[in-house]
């Protein structure tokens, strides 16, 4: 890796988490071999990833895939990206837009008419 890549990888891991980043680490450890190997990668007895640095880890490693354009590792990564339709259609559920329905007059509040 150049030292332009390197710069580009550091400055643009400042960067904001992509917000249809779906999923979680599942240990894979592939993306601590980017692009060599971590010297902080440690491996479990049953063959889990952990880092050595976890609480020091740079902000790289802690945001990984920070994008899908990023993210060199979709055939074991357990982050994942959903399109910009999923995107909207999960926001549309979360929070559906509310109904301008008129009030229903039997539970309106009554008025003395003059």
């Amino acid at each position: 890796m150049t030292m332009k890549a390197k710069m580009k990888r550091f400055l643009t891991s400042l960067l904001p988490v992509a917000e249809n980043r779906r999923g979680e680490c599942n240990r894979c450890g592939e993306c601590c071999k980017l692009p060599f190997p971590c010297p902080f990668l440690r491996y479990d007895a049953e063959g889990l990833s952990s880092c050595a640095a976890y609480l020091v880890r740079p902000p790289s490693c802690r945001k990984y895939p920070r994008v899908a354009a990023e993210n060199l590792t979709t055939e074991t990564c357990g982050f994942y990206f959903v399109s910009p339709e999923q995107l909207r259609q999960e926001l549309r559920t979360a929070h559906p837009a509310p109904s301008h329905q008129a009030p229903d007059p039997a539970g309106a509040p009554a008025f003395d008419q003059p």
